[in-house]
């Protein structure tokens, strides 16, 4: 293990890692996951042919792959660092301690505030044990402890286990992220990240005045769905030749502080979640849009308050598991999933070599009149072969979502980008 994992911790807002400080802060914040953010993407364009809405979580995404990155040393270490846009761990765990103070959990009184949970799951096979060195970053940084469990006799023991966790920490949405065929004896442990968001609206849409109408999906059908409506209400928003982007901000509320012991782990005073909304001029305009947007920190601050004449969003509620190994593979990230890797010794005294057996990402997003609600479970296996004016007011500006879109839920103080998906099909 490198000793640069043992460095002392840097605050939240006052890292000191050595960059071009010509950036400004959103582009460097944003920078930290943007490895996570295109594997997200990447999959979304994958699955637009099939006609299904589908949402991933970088943000969960990067929870995984930063505790493989502590793991991991050499040539893998190299090509993880890369990929995930640090020049060593310490980097990487000063994000990971900053995306902790940003998914921290508000009160549980403040009924207007987003309610948050963001935690991580490891089970480690009982023949195997893990580097005091890996354990205490593990625990220092990542807060997480591994339950030692045995995957052979007690297999069906550990596959409850590890899904009522997943449906603890999502309250109930996702209830199985694991399956008897996912472990055998060669299982060397397994590793989860769980994220709950759930935020109320800044502006409620008013259920009286949700009413059914088209919505056309990529081939051409129209459907009935619910669509909620507001009439000449404020938004900030941009607008281009090929799409049009609306900014939904979800209410705001008090955070506790810390209660897991970190005291240099620091509250942000302000989080403000958002939901984006990038609807395409064309109806069948999304996958050209997928091709051509650059989910940069640019894009979403380029935006100014109007007048929405009329916005018209459906409700839509669908769940998707989606398989991240080989889009990490085709975006680079090939070493970890090699069966001969033997570059685990940051983890482990094991000899044989280990590798990234599988990696998954089950999520669950509905939104309706009051909000939103978003989940996500990622999870990897390791296995081992061991002013006033005179000029006519502007043109009405109608923001009507009745054709497939994408969106994006974002903590904007920060540019973290909690969940990225598309509505192909709101039913």
């Amino acid at each position: 293990m490198r000793t640069n994992l043992n460095k002392r911790k840097t605050k939240v807002g006052k890292q000191t890692i050595k960059k071009d400080r010509k950036k400004d802060v959103e582009e460097e914040e944003y920078v930290t996951t943007n490895f996570s953010l295109k594997i997200a993407t990447h999959v979304i364009q994958q699955n637009l042919s099939n006609n299904k809405s589908i949402i991933c979580s970088p943000v969960s995404i990067d929870a995984i792959l930063s505790i493989l990155a502590l793991g991991v040393e050499n040539s893998t270490l190299d090509q993880l660092l890369t990929l995930l846009g640090h020049g060593d761990v310490s980097g990487l765990n000063t994000t990971t301690r900053k995306l902790r103070a940003i998914l921290k959990v508000t009160h549980d009184d403040d009924e207007d505030a987003p309610k948050i949970s963001f935690v991580n799951g490891l089970w480690l096979n009982q023949r195997f044990s893990l580097k005091a060195d890996f354990q205490k970053v593990l625990k220092d940084v990542h807060k997480t402890d591994a339950r030692v469990v045995d995957f052979v006799n007690q297999a069906d023991q550990v596959v409850n286990e590890v899904n009522s966790w997943a449906e603890q920490e999502t309250k109930g949405l996702i209830k199985q992220v694991l399956s008897r065929s996912d472990i055998n004896s060669d299982t060397l442990l397994f590793l989860g990240n769980a994220l709950y968001f759930k935020g109320n609206w800044n502006k409620y849409f008013k259920s009286k005045n949700t009413e059914d109408d088209d919505f056309n999906l990529l081939n051409g059908d129209k459907i009935q769905v619910p669509m909620m409506n507001q009439w000449h209400e404020y938004f900030e928003y941009r607008a281009s030749d090929s799409c049009q982007v609306l900014k939904m901000p979800y209410k705001v509320g008090k955070y506790t502080d810390s209660d897991d012991g970190d005291d240099e782990e620091e509250d942000n005073e302000t989080k403000e979640f958002s939901m984006y909304v990038f609807l395409p001029r064309e109806k069948n305009g999304l996958p050209n849009l997928m091709n051509e947007i650059k989910l940069d920190a640019n894009l979403f601050k380029k935006i100014k308050f109007v007048k929405i004449t009329h916005l018209s969003i459906p409700k839509f509620k669908f769940e998707c598991n989606v398989a991240l190994k080989e889009a990490m593979k085709q975006l680079g990230l090939l070493l970890p999933f090699e069966e001969t890797c033997k570059d685990f010794s940051g983890m482990t005294d094991v000899t044989e070599p280990i590798y990234v057996s599988d990696i998954s990402q089950k999520c669950f997003v509905e939104t309706n009149e009051r909000g939103t609600v978003a989940v996500a479970v990622t999870r990897m296996g390791l296995a081992t072969q061991a002013a006033r004016i005179t000029k006519p007011p502007p043109p009405p500006i109608n923001f009507v979502a009745d054709h497939p879109f994408m969106f994006v839920i974002r903590e904007d103080v920060s540019g973290a980008v909690l969940f990225v998906g598309t509505v192909l099909d709101p039913r």
